[in-house]
């Protein structure tokens, strides 16, 4: 049996808003994991470094972390979102249609 367009059109994206809402625990737990990891490298970089000004410089390093990680957070939610939704897309097309 053939799928129509409208019900193919449907299909995809009432999977691709089901798999952006179960990709929100992975995403903000990658964004979590890249952030704690860019603050541990500001806390060794300040602990290795011998000048006076260390909390400015931890203070800066911390900041620039944070941004990084939010500068990512679309391309992560992307990378996680896509192949859920090709997954499911997939196996419920199999499943109804054939």
């Amino acid at each position: 049996m053939a799928i129509s367009k409208k019900k193919d059109l449907q299909l995809k994206l009432g999977n691709l808003l089901l798999a952006i809402w179960l990709s929100t625990v992975p995403t903000a737990i990658t964004y979590g994991a890249l952030s704690l990891h860019g603050l541990n490298i500001c806390n060794n970089l300040n602990n290795k470094l011998e000048i006076e000004n260390k909390p400015q410089v931890k203070q800066y390093c911390q900041q620039a972390s944070w941004d990084t990680s939010k500068n990512y957070i679309v391309l992560i939610g992307f990378f996680i979102t896509l192949p859920t939704w090709l997954w499911f897309y997939l196996s419920v097309k199999k499943k109804k249609y054939q």
